[in-house]
């Protein structure tokens, strides 16, 4: 039986997306740095070969009968998909995709499923709407701390040096501090903050939507 297969890799997971027949899967593939890339090439030969997704040694697996999907959602930005089957409390999974080309795949699913679906639109949670923020004021908080830090022991007369695996960030974060000092390095601080606080504010307010598809009534 033909499937088409879809391939999301991260750090230490891959993301396989399986349609094959009324059936579309979900499989999760983790790993090592080192062991990653070996795992995934062992799955996707299998799926190519035919293997039922169950049993290509995926860490898990979600299944979905196309026919019965009672919701599907792209994300702003169209960088992941969500499938959810119908009536409370049924199986969802969302799937990251790799070319930001969420709304491609899903119309090769729902055309799978030989049913009508109406396209809308719905405002994200807030906690989806914070979640960008949040992670990108985490790095640029870290980010200050080190140049804080350098510029505190360059004030001090402190010896300031570069070691370890991200040495060159390091000498990055080092040659920001020195040449801003222990005052320039607070007033990047607080120009960050009212950034990022300024970017969550907005999309609370202004909040980003979904692409959202539902089936037609019968």
């Amino acid at each position: 039986m033909e499937s088409r297969i879809w391939l999301k890799t991260e750090d230490k997971r891959a993301h396989f997306l399986v349609l094959r027949g009324d059936e579309v899967h979900h499989l999760k593939v983790a790993g090592s740095l080192v062991t990653l890339k070996g795992k995934v090439k062992k799955v996707r030969e299998a799926l190519e070969a035919g293997g039922n997704p169950p049993d290509v040694g995926a860490k898990s697996v979600e299944t979905l009968d196309v026919r019965r999907i009672g919701k599907a959602e792209v994300s702003p930005g169209n960088g992941s998909l969500t499938l959810s089957g119908e009536g409370d409390g049924a199986a969802s999974f969302t799937f990251p995709t790799a070319d930001n080309n969420a709304d491609e795949i899903l119309q090769t699913i729902l055309a799978a499923s030989g049913r009508p679906y109406q396209p809308s639109e719905e405002e994200i949670g807030v906690v989806e709407a914070l979640t960008p923020p949040a992670i990108i004021g985490v790095v640029a908080g870290l980010f200050w701390m080190g140049i804080y830090q350098a510029a505190g022991k360059y004030a001090a007369g402190e010896e300031v040096v570069a070691e370890g695996r991200r040495r060159g960030a390091q000498q990055l974060l080092n040659a920001v501090a020195e040449a801003l000092g222990v005052n320039g390095a607070i007033l990047l601080g607080v120009a960050l903050l009212v950034l990022v606080v300024g970017w969550a504010g907005n999309r609370i307010i202004n909040r980003p939507k979904r692409a959202v598809w539902l089936p037609e009534p019968a």
